[in-house]
């Protein structure tokens, strides 16, 4: 049957196990804009529901936001609610990058957005739910335009409170100022946009007035570089004094003494760093730091306020070697990070890196390497780059032995990023307690507590929905005990 009012707004189940217990910002805003227009938004989580049960629901259509690591199964849902009679709708980065490929990918999608462009998509969906059809034009947006904010404050309503940690996503800003040559984000909007402070507030105090203390994770590309729009924003928080604690992206040359006492004052409990590398001849972005010293320093201003640190590396990049990966380990020894996470390197459509290949001596080995990125994150063996010093195998093995190295040495937790710091404290735990059982081996945690570590650590999901929808309760429980036994000590 099909309500012409109501949206289906489809969430694939994330491919990272924590990512499932987390608000996904890209639905929210459409879920606030289908509201906005006079719609009504349901949502199917696949996580927690059933697809063939969401399909049953009145709908005239379904909506997709994806990502790269989705996109493959996103493809087979939206071919089965085309076929259930749905108009299919999609955007998120990953179709943003591939515009009018994802017609060549398939045919599970009627229309595709691309870039910041929800007004113009949701004008669309209403015309197809008014009986307007779907448009000849099948590309919403102009996908590399100048960065905008959305003018709505968001509205979380759409997921249901138990199945989820009270963490938030907002967004201050959009568009980077660092231009990475690995990264996206400038192919994705040109510049930089940045809210009003007012309305960005108006969403803090909106959630602390509905759940009361909430953890907030700012998801702007780096939202310590954004200068006198920061500190606007960092009195507006000290000033209001919201019981809201906070994590976000920061880069060590922005930390000052004064901006790390400003920020603890406004609520921020943690930050995840990009790093990189810290050898030189590896190629990075040009306001990276390579100086040890430099780092040491800003995490050391960021512990004196009590704000934890991770620190994240990619290994591989254009330069990389051996010795190079040896020199980063012997710089981020002496840091004292609370954490130290990474990835091997990854090219990615429309970075700098795949635009100039040559330049920096990368060779593309598979041509259809950009429509294949999908396909390509699930197939560990299937090589599309090599650099001019590395292969993508010999890449993952200096991964493997920069993480064993990070872990042997106990220089930091590995990889306890800043969102798992965020939701372990919003059911109550403290980071001693968490970075003691992120350590402990396998064999002497409970069952309640090797599930709640593991997910935490990405290392598992929960395919059962029953199993899933009482996970946020378990780990408040596993939360209560580490401080009751801390108490007992």
């Amino acid at each position: 049957m099909k309500n012409h009012r109501s949206v289906l707004i489809v969430r694939p189940q994330p491919s990272r196990g924590l990512g499932a217990f987390y608000r996904n910002l890209g639905l929210t805003m459409l879920a606030t804009h289908a509201r906005s227009s006079g719609l009504e938004p349901l949502l199917a989580d696949l996580t927690f529901d059933d697809f063939g049960t969401a399909l049953q629901q009145e709908s005239a259509v379904a909506a997709f936001s994806l990502y790269i690591d989705d996109f493959a199964c996103g493809m087979e849902l939206a071919a089965a609610a085309r076929q259930a009679g749905r108009v299919t709708v999609v955007g998120g980065p990953h179709v943003t990058l591939l515009r009018h490929d994802v017609f060549a990918l398939t045919d599970a999608f009627d229309l595709v957005g691309v870039g910041d462009c929800l007004p113009q998509a949701m004008a669309a969906i209403t015309g197809v739910m008014r009986g307007g059809g779907v448009p000849a034009a099948r590309i919403v947006g102009s996908g590399t335009g100048t960065a905008r904010m959305d003018e709505l404050v968001p509205d979380y309503t759409i997921w249901p409170e138990h199945r989820y940690f009270p963490v938030f996503p907002v967004e201050f800003s959009r568009g980077c100022r660092q231009h990475c040559p690995f990264c996206t984000d400038p192919v994705l909007r040109r510049g930089v946009a940045v809210d009003p402070v007012q309305r960005t507030m108006a969403t803090l105090r909106g959630l602390a007035d509905r759940y009361g203390q909430v953890w907030v994770r700012f998801v702007d590309s780096s939202m310590s570089s954004l200068g006198t729009d920061l500190d606007q924003l960092l009195d507006a928080m000290i000033a209001a004094d919201l019981p809201i604690e906070w994590a976000a992206y920061a880069y060590p040359h922005d930390i000052t003494p004064v901006l790390a006492s400003r920020m603890a004052r406004a609520g921020c409990r943690a930050l995840f760093l990009g790093i990189e590398s810290l050898a030189e001849g590896v190629r990075v972005g040009k306001h990276h730091t390579k100086h040890p010293g430099e780092v040491s320093q800003a995490v050391d201003l960021l512990h004196e306020h009590g704000i934890f640190v991770h620190g994240n590396f990619i290994i591989g990049l254009p330069g990389e070697t051996r010795r190079t990966v040896e020199q980063t380990l012997a710089g981020l020894a002496p840091i004292r990070f609370d954490s130290v996470g990474g990835s091997p390197f990854f090219l990615t459509p429309g970075s700098t890196f795949e635009r100039r290949p040559e330049k920096f001596g990368i060779r593309i080995l598979d041509p259809a390497w950009r429509i294949r990125q999908h396909i390509n994150f699930y197939d560990p063996a299937h090589e599309y780059f090599a650099t001019a010093t590395l292969t993508q195998p010999q890449m993952k093995v200096l991964h493997g032995q920069f993480r064993r190295h990070i872990e042997t040495e106990h220089l930091a937790c590995w990889n306890l990023s800043d969102y798992a710091a965020l939701c372990w404290l919003s059911v109550g735990g403290s980071m001693p307690d968490l970075a003691q059982l992120w350590q402990r081996p396998d064999g002497e945690l409970s069952h309640d507590q090797r599930l709640v570590v593991d997910v935490l650590k990405e290392k598992t999901g929960l395919t059962l929905p029953r199993q899933a929808a009482g996970f946020v309760t378990v780990a408040h429980r596993v939360a209560s005990q580490s401080r009751a036994r801390l108490a007992g000590l």
